[in-house]
């Protein structure tokens, strides 16, 4: 992945905190995009924590990311080597994961659409989910199931219970960080099935 080492729109103040790429070949670039309204950045802690769960050389691997927001997600993967395939519905927002696309020199498959009509499309190595709090994650997790090849991590509210089993997938872990929490699944892991909930 080339850069062009410019700054060029990359100075935007108040943005370091959350929008800064912390590894992989882009780390320490800063994304331009402004936060549209909605979207909730995940914070530098909670993407460190991802990526080592998900892990830090993700060559070879695709990755969809769901809910794209300001892309921080995709950008975070890209910059570990994954092929990456973007969801976000926000016309706004996707213009602007496109433009950091543009500046960064990388490629990734933007879609604009809504995310149940894109996890019915294919399947992907690592699914990433980070859908609006107010909304059920363990309904999400079963609708991501059939897309994922290998893990499914979902960032959801810290109160929400995790089951031990959704559809095919069997709950690792699940990490908390203040209010918010990191739940992985995986595929074909080792679970006591006598034991699990199981969701169809």
């Amino acid at each position: 992945m080339g850069l062009n080492g410019s700054r060029g729109i990359w100075a935007f103040r108040g943005y370091g905190a959350h929008m800064r790429i912390t590894g992989g070949s882009m780390r320490g670039r800063i994304l331009a995009s402004k936060v549209t309204d909605g979207v909730r950045p995940t914070t530098s802690r909670v993407r460190e924590a991802m990526f080592s769960m998900v892990g830090q050389d993700l060559s070879g691997v695709t990755l969809l990311d769901a809910f794209g927001g300001t892309g921080l997600l995709s950008f975070e993967a890209l910059s570990r080597g994954a092929t990456v395939t973007t969801v976000e519905r926000n016309g706004r927002a996707a213009r602007g994961i496109q433009a950091n696309a543009a500046e960064l020199c990388v490629r990734l498959d933007l879609r604009t659409s809504d995310a149940r009509s894109v996890l019915g499309t294919g399947t992907w190595d690592v699914v990433i989910l980070d859908p609006p709090y107010a909304d059920d994650p363990v309904s999400w997790v079963a609708e991501a199931a059939s897309a994922v090849g290998e893990i499914l991590v979902i960032e959801h509210n810290t109160g929400a219970e995790m089951p031990a089993r959704v559809g095919g997938l069997s709950l690792e872990k699940t990490r908390k960080y203040g209010d918010c929490s990191l739940s992985v699944f995986r595929r074909g892991s080792a679970a006591s099935l006598e034991e699990a909930a199981v969701i169809a």
